[in-house]
């Protein structure tokens, strides 16, 4: 009979970028560039990696989020902390650039080689 091994693995990974660009913008209402200049801006320099959503809050027009980010995370939670966490600080003529690092954590788990 042959001796069986167990394993016990912890497991967490994160996103790096390269080049390093943000993660999330938050466009105030009456941001100069608007929604449609910047994320055609955001088109030229990175095709197809945000997705724009639209917000109607009193400050707030626009939040763009990579594209990478929701395939981690829903964008219905993401808008929801930055509802909670920073449009209260967005003043309506600005663009804020939100870095929303995420990790996945997994509870230690047992692997059969």
């Amino acid at each position: 009979m042959e001796n069986q091994r167990k394993y016990s693995v912890q497991l967490s990974f994160e996103e790096i970028k390269l080049p390093p660009l943000e993660d999330i913008l938050v466009l105030g209402k009456k941001c100069p560039q608007g929604k449609i200049g910047v994320y055609k801006s955001f088109e030229l320099l990175v095709p197809n990696e945000f997705e724009v959503f639209e917000i109607t809050d009193s400050n707030i027009e626009a939040v763009l989020i990579n594209k990478k980010l929701l395939i981690k995370i829903d964008s219905t939670s993401i808008i929801n902390i930055l509802k909670e966490k920073v449009f209260p600080f967005v003043s309506d003529s600005e663009i804020l650039k939100v870095d929303f690092k995420l990790r996945i954590y997994y509870d230690s788990f047992e692997l059969e080689l």
